[in-house]
Protein backbone atom coordinates (compact mmCIF):
# COMPACT_ATOMS: atom_id res chain seq x y z
CA UNK A 1 0.00 0.00 0.00
CA UNK A 2 2.58 2.08 0.82
CA UNK A 3 4.43 1.82 -2.56
CA UNK A 4 1.52 2.22 -4.56
CA UNK A 5 0.78 6.18 -2.50
CA UNK A 6 4.62 6.77 -2.84
CA UNK A 7 3.82 5.85 -6.74
CA UNK A 8 1.01 7.82 -7.10
CA UNK A 9 2.72 11.02 -5.10
CA UNK A 10 5.83 11.14 -7.45
CA UNK A 11 3.29 10.71 -10.23
CA UNK A 12 1.27 13.93 -9.03
CA UNK A 13 4.17 15.95 -8.51
CA UNK A 14 6.06 14.70 -11.96
CA UNK A 15 2.26 16.08 -13.82
CA UNK A 16 2.14 19.27 -11.84
CA UNK A 17 5.79 20.29 -12.42
CA UNK A 18 5.62 19.11 -16.43
CA UNK A 19 2.12 20.82 -17.09
CA UNK A 20 3.27 24.08 -18.07
CA UNK A 21 6.18 26.53 -18.47
CA UNK A 22 6.50 29.38 -15.97
CA UNK A 23 6.28 32.80 -17.30
CA UNK A 24 9.73 32.73 -17.24
CA UNK A 25 10.59 29.58 -18.92
CA UNK A 26 8.17 30.75 -21.70
CA UNK A 27 10.51 34.49 -21.61
CA UNK A 28 13.65 32.57 -22.04
CA UNK A 29 12.44 30.55 -25.40
CA UNK A 30 11.14 33.54 -26.66
CA UNK A 31 14.21 35.30 -26.32
CA UNK A 32 16.51 32.28 -27.26
CA UNK A 33 14.12 32.38 -30.51
CA UNK A 34 15.17 36.10 -31.32
CA UNK A 35 18.21 34.72 -31.04
CA UNK A 36 18.53 32.28 -33.27
CA UNK A 37 16.87 34.57 -35.98
CA UNK A 38 19.41 37.05 -35.61
CA UNK A 39 22.13 33.96 -35.66
CA UNK A 40 20.71 33.12 -39.18
CA UNK A 41 20.90 36.60 -40.45
CA UNK A 42 24.46 36.51 -39.91
CA UNK A 43 24.75 40.75 -40.02
CA UNK A 44 22.14 41.51 -42.74
CA UNK A 45 19.43 42.91 -40.92
CA UNK A 46 17.68 45.78 -42.22
CA UNK A 47 16.85 48.89 -39.62
CA UNK A 48 13.47 47.13 -39.42
CA UNK A 49 14.24 44.05 -38.88
CA UNK A 50 16.06 45.30 -35.89
CA UNK A 51 12.98 47.29 -34.58
CA UNK A 52 11.02 44.14 -35.30
CA UNK A 53 13.75 41.91 -32.70
CA UNK A 54 13.73 44.66 -30.46
CA UNK A 55 9.49 44.73 -29.42
CA UNK A 56 9.99 40.84 -29.86
CA UNK A 57 12.50 40.53 -26.45
CA UNK A 58 10.98 43.84 -24.96
CA UNK A 59 8.08 42.32 -23.25
CA UNK A 60 9.86 38.83 -22.81
CA UNK A 61 12.70 40.64 -21.34
CA UNK A 62 10.76 42.63 -18.91
CA UNK A 63 9.00 39.58 -17.16
CA UNK A 64 12.98 37.97 -16.90
CA UNK A 65 14.29 41.30 -15.60
CA UNK A 66 11.17 41.44 -12.45
CA UNK A 67 11.89 37.82 -11.91
CA UNK A 68 15.54 38.22 -11.00
CA UNK A 69 14.51 41.41 -9.27
CA UNK A 70 12.44 39.66 -6.96
CA UNK A 71 14.10 36.50 -6.86
CA UNK A 72 11.36 34.47 -8.11
CA UNK A 73 14.05 32.17 -10.19
CA UNK A 74 16.25 29.12 -9.05
CA UNK A 75 19.89 28.49 -9.64
CA UNK A 76 19.53 26.63 -13.03
CA UNK A 77 16.60 29.69 -14.58
CA UNK A 78 19.41 31.88 -13.29
CA UNK A 79 22.25 29.85 -15.16
CA UNK A 80 20.43 29.80 -18.10
CA UNK A 81 19.33 33.66 -18.25
CA UNK A 82 23.13 34.22 -18.21
CA UNK A 83 23.79 32.21 -20.61
CA UNK A 84 21.03 33.62 -22.80
CA UNK A 85 22.28 37.06 -21.84
CA UNK A 86 26.06 36.43 -23.06
CA UNK A 87 24.59 34.74 -26.56
CA UNK A 88 22.46 37.69 -26.94
CA UNK A 89 25.92 40.09 -26.26
CA UNK A 90 27.72 37.75 -28.66
CA UNK A 91 25.22 37.82 -31.32
CA UNK A 92 24.89 41.82 -31.24
CA UNK A 93 28.52 42.36 -30.98
CA UNK A 94 29.07 40.66 -34.00
CA UNK A 95 26.28 41.90 -36.22
CA UNK A 96 27.76 45.23 -34.86
CA UNK A 97 31.01 44.22 -36.47
CA UNK A 98 29.47 42.78 -39.78
CA UNK A 99 27.78 46.31 -40.11
CA UNK A 100 31.63 47.83 -39.62
CA UNK A 101 33.22 45.97 -41.88
CA UNK A 102 30.16 46.63 -44.93
CA UNK A 103 30.50 50.33 -44.18
CA UNK A 104 34.38 50.45 -44.54
CA UNK A 105 34.12 48.23 -47.12
CA UNK A 106 32.40 50.73 -49.04
CA UNK A 107 34.59 53.61 -47.44
CA UNK A 108 37.67 51.51 -48.91
CA UNK A 109 35.81 51.49 -52.11
CA UNK A 110 35.11 55.20 -52.30
CA UNK A 111 38.74 55.96 -51.40
CA UNK A 112 40.01 53.33 -53.93
CA UNK A 113 37.89 55.35 -56.68
CA UNK A 114 39.27 58.87 -55.61
CA UNK A 115 42.84 57.59 -55.98
CA UNK A 116 42.57 56.67 -59.49
CA UNK A 117 40.47 59.73 -60.28
CA UNK A 118 43.09 61.85 -58.82
CA UNK A 119 46.03 59.64 -60.44
CA UNK A 120 44.05 60.32 -63.72
CA UNK A 121 44.13 63.93 -63.33
CA UNK A 122 47.48 64.07 -61.95
CA UNK A 123 48.73 61.99 -65.35
CA UNK A 124 46.97 64.53 -67.47
CA UNK A 125 48.70 67.52 -65.83
CA UNK A 126 51.89 65.71 -66.10
CA UNK A 127 51.45 64.85 -69.92
CA UNK A 128 50.45 68.34 -70.26
CA UNK A 129 53.44 69.74 -69.02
Amino acid sequence: MKKNLWMVSIIIMILTGCSGASSVDKAISQVDKSIEKLEKKKGNLTEEDWQNIQKEVEEPMKVISDALENDKVGAMTKLKILTLTARWATVVSQAGLNEMEKKSGEFGKEIENATKELEKVSAKSDSTK
